[in-house]
């Protein structure tokens, strides 16, 4: 999420209507305590007679900031265009969630999380790092034991999983041709439950490399592929690949 303490024009946010007027609305801006103000024209793509056919009171809305003085933001909801809403709202989602998770597990949660904003502008940031696998990213704050295992849940439940299967060729024109191949796929590339590969008719087989996150899975991938061709040339067997999906 953007920095909720650097509002800036073009940031995307999610704001709550406030109070409903003649030309438009206020709203609260995340929760960065300030307000901001959104035209009538500029609450949808089609034409509004009255707000109230548009949004009410209490609604949460994404919207982006078109223009900002010292005396007011204003904001647009109709300039938001598809992606950017479904990624604000799931990292809105995941804020939220991640917020309770530490409300819930901590004796000072107020502390963790101002703590957490300051160094990486927000929790979906800090998340983000997770993700990537950098899990020492929890060890700069104080969490105890049960918040930080219950955090490493969510986040693991929430990566997406990446496989990435390739088409492995290999040949060898030796007496032993067919043995030394068997041995080439037999070696321990990797961790093993983080691939397979399977025969599918000479000389074809299939590299399948599912590690978990996407970062993982393509550094595994590419490891396992240059220990292939490492190994092909120690044992004398032509070999080659190409990816055929991710």
């Amino acid at each position: 999420m953007a920095d909720i303490n650097q509002i800036k024009v073009g940031n995307v946010y999610i704001c709550k209507v406030k109070r409903l007027l003649q030309h438009g609305v206020i709203v609260d801006i995340d929760d960065t305590g300030k307000e901001g103000f959104i035209h009538i024209s500029e609450l949808s793509n089609r034409w509004v007679n009255d707000v109230k056919d548009v949004v009410k009171e209490g609604e949460q809305i994404v919207c982006k900031v078109v223009e900002q003085s010292p005396q007011m933001i204003e904001l647009s909801a109709k300039r938001v265009n598809d992606n950017e809403k479904k990624q604000m709202l799931k990292e809105w989602s995941i804020e939220k969630r991640l917020s309770k998770l530490i409300e819930n597990t901590e004796k000072n949660p107020a502390e963790l999380i101002k703590s957490i904003k300051e160094e990486y502008g927000s929790l979906y940031n800090l998340y983000e790092e997770l993700t990537s696998d950098n899990i020492n990213a929890l060890d700069k704050f104080k969490f105890g034991k049960d918040s930080k295992t219950a955090i490493l849940n969510f986040v693991e439940k929430g990566k997406k999983k990446l496989t990435i299967k390739t088409k492995l060729t290999a040949r060898s024109y030796d007496g032993d041709g067919v043995e030394k191949i068997k041995k080439l796929f037999s070696e321990k590339l990797s961790d093993p439950k983080n691939y397979d590969i399977r025969y599918i008719k000479a000389p074809d087989y299939m590299l399948i490399v599912s590690a978990g996150a996407p970062k993982k899975t393509l550094a595994e991938n590419k490891k396992i592929l240059g220990e292939l061709e490492k190994k092909s040339k120690e044992y004398g067997v032509e070999f080659s690949y190409k990816e055929i999906k991710k």
